[in-house]
C-alpha cells in the first residue's frame, strides 16, 4: 500500500487503483476560487476582533506542558530523544499526510501536528488544501533542486487533509505520488506517508449524529412544530437519509456538509466500492479509531514524528446537545440493523480494513504490544499537565486564507521550523485556516499585544 512503483509513476500513472480513483474524482471544468480581495478583507475584519477566551495574560494556566522550563527555540529542531516506545529517529526529510475524516480522530491528529510545529520540529498545513495548485509546485521545485544537488532537503511537513473544494482524492494524492517518485528516482530518502483511520459503522453514525445533527433535529421540532424536520425525527430517520456516510466522506470530504446541515446526501457524493478501495489501497497506514494509540505508534515507526503524546479530546455535541447513546438509541439492535441496511459500503470498508489493521499489529508480536502499553502510560501521565492547559489548536485562531505577500508574513517576522524554507512557511501560513502565535518571532509586535492568544514564553 502506498507504493506506486517506479515504472508506473514514470509513465505518469499509478496503476489500476489510481486510474479508477482519477476517473471517479475528475475535477469539474470550472473550479471555484475566491475573489482576490475576499481573503484579505475577511482577515482584516478578523484581526480587529479583541482576543477572547477563558484566560488572562500572565495566567499560569496559559503555559502548555512542554513549555515549562523551555529555552527559547527560534530555529528548526532536528534532534529528539526517543521515548521508550519509539524506534525511528526524526528523519531529515518526511512528508506526513493525515486524511481527516470527520469523527475519526482527526482533531487530535491536528493537535499533534501543531504541537510538533510549536516545538520547532516541522511545518503544519491544513484543514484544507484550497491553494494546493500554488503550494505543491514549491514542494516539487524543492524536490527537483534536491535531486539535482544530491542533497536531501531538511524538512518535516505535516498535512491535515480534511475538508474543502480541493479534495485529497481528486489531485493531492496523485501529486504526492509524483513527489515520492521524484525522491526515489533521485536516490534521496524523503519518505511520503499517507495515514487515515476507519471506524465501526454504528459507532461512526452515533458519533456524527450526537456531534452535529441531534441538536438540529431538536431545534427544528421546536421551531416547526408539526412538520417533519429535514433531518427526520430521530437517529434512525437521519441514518436512512445519509447512506454510506463514512465511506462518502472518506472519498469526498465535502459530503459531510449536506449530511450535517441538510440531513441528506447528494448523488455526486455517493462512492462505489472500487473508488473507495482504490483510495485506501494507496495509503501507507489505514488504522482504526478504536485502536488510535496503536495507529500512532505505527505512524511513529513509519515517519519518525517526534511528538505523539496528546491531550485527551472529549468533543461535545454542537448546540449544547448532551444526550447519551442510550437516549439516542434505546433499541441498539434496531439501530444496528438500520445502519447495516443504509451503509453497506461503510461495513465493507470496515470489514476489510479493520481486520487488516488488527492482523498488521498482531504480526508485530509482544514487543509492539509492550511499546503500545508504554505509549498509553505516557499519554495518561501527561494528562495531569494537560488538564490545566489549552489544546494547541485552541491557542491558534481562525485565519481565512490570504496572500503570502501580506506584510505580517514578511520573512523577518516569521519563525519558520523548516531549514531554508521561508517561502514554504509564507505560503503555508497564508493558506492554512489557523494563525498560531508561534509562527511569528517571539516578543514582537505581532505576538505581544494578543494577550490570551500568546499563552507562553519562549517562541510562543
Amino acid at each position: 500500500a502506498g507504493d506506486f512503483g517506479p515504472s508506473e509513476a514514470a509513465r505518469g500513472g499509478h496503476g489500476h487503483h489510481a486510474h479508477v480513483l482519477r476517473k471517479a474524482t475528475r475535477e469539474p471544468a470550472r473550479v471555484w476560487s475566491p475573489p482576490v480581495n475576499l481573503p484579505r478583507n475577511h482577515n482584516r475584519l478578523h484581526r480587529m476582533k479583541a482576543p477572547v477566551g477563558y484566560c488572562v495574560p500572565g495566567d499560569a494556566n496559559n503555559v502548555l506542558p512542554w513549555a515549562a522550563g523551555e529555552d527559547l527555540v527560534t530555529t528548526p529542531q532536528h534532534n529528539h530523544s526517543l521515548a521508550r516506545w519509539q524506534r525511528t529517529p526524526r528523519p531529515r526529510c518526511a512528508v506526513v499526510v493525515d486524511r481527516h475524516v470527520h469523527k475519526n480522530g482527526g482533531s487530535t491528529m491536528r493537535d499533534i501536528f501543531l504541537e510538533n510545529e510549536r516545538l520547532g520540529y516541522g511545518l503544519y498545513q491544513g484543514y484544507t488544501q484550497l491553494y494546493w495548485r500554488s503550494d505543491f509546485p514549491l514542494l516539487r521545485r524543492m524536490a527537483e533542486m534536491a535531486v539535482k544537488s544530491g542533497r536531501t532537503p531538511s524538512h518535516l511537513l505535516m498535512f491535515e487533509s480534511h475538508f474543502g473544494q480541493m479534495e485529497m482524492s481528486a489531485r493531492v494524492m496523485g501529486d504526492l505520488a509524483e513527489l515520492r517518485q521524484t525522491y526515489r528516482a533521485g536516490g534521496l530518502d524523503c519518505r511520503v506517508v499517507l495515514v487515515t483511520r476507519v471506524r465501526e459503522p454504528l459507532a461512526y453514525y452515533l458519533s456524527f449524529y450526537k456531534w452535529g445533527v441531534a441538536f438540529r433535529q431538536r431545534e427544528a421540532r421546536i421551531k416547526n412544530a408539526g412538520r417533519r424536520p429535514a433531518w427526520g425525527h430521530n437517529f434512525t430517520d437521519w441514518v436512512s437519509q445519509v447512506p454510506n456516510l463514512q465511506s462518502s466522506v472518506m472519498l469526498k470530504g465535502m459530503a459531510a456538509m449536506p449530511a450535517e446541515y441538510l440531513g441528506r446526501m447528494y448523488r455526486a457524493h455517493h462512492p462505489t466500492w472500487e473508488q473507495l478501495d482504490a483510495m485506501l489501497s494507496a495509503f501507507d497506514l489505514v488504522g482504526t479509531t478504536s485502536k488510535f494509540d496503536e495507529t500512532l505508534v505505527l505512524l511513529s515507526d513509519l515517519t519518525g514524528l517526534p511528538l505523539l503524546v496528546y491531550k485527551y479530546n472529549r468533543p461535545h455535541g454542537k448546540g449544547g446537545f448532551r444526550g447519551s447513546t442510550a437516549e439516542v438509541c434505546p433499541d441498539m439492535e434496531y439501530c444496528r440493523q438500520v445502519v447495516r441496511q443504509s451503509a453497506p459500503l461503510d461495513h465493507r470498508m470496515w470489514d476489510k480494513w479493520g481486520p487488516r489493521f488488527d492482523a498488521r499489529i498482531g504480526s508485530l508480536g509482544a514487543e509492539f504490544e509492550a511499546r503500545v502499553a508504554a505509549f498509553k502510560a505516557d499519554v495518561k501521565a501527561a494528562q495531569a499537565a494537560w488538564g490545566s492547559a489549552p489544546r494547541a489548536q485552541t491557542i491558534c485562531r481562525y485565519h481565512p486564507e490570504t496572500s503570502p505577500s501580506e506584510k505580517e508574513l514578511a520573512p523577518a517576522n516569521l519563525r519558520c521550523p523548516v531549514d531554508d524554507g521561508v517561502e514554504l512557511c509564507r505560503s503555508y501560513y497564508a493558506h492554512r485556516l489557523f494563525e498560531c502565535p508561534w509562527q511569528y518571532q517571539p516578543n514582537s509586535t505581532l505576538t505581544d499585544p494578543l494577550g490570551c492568544w500568546r499563552p507562553s514564553s519562549g517562541f510562543l
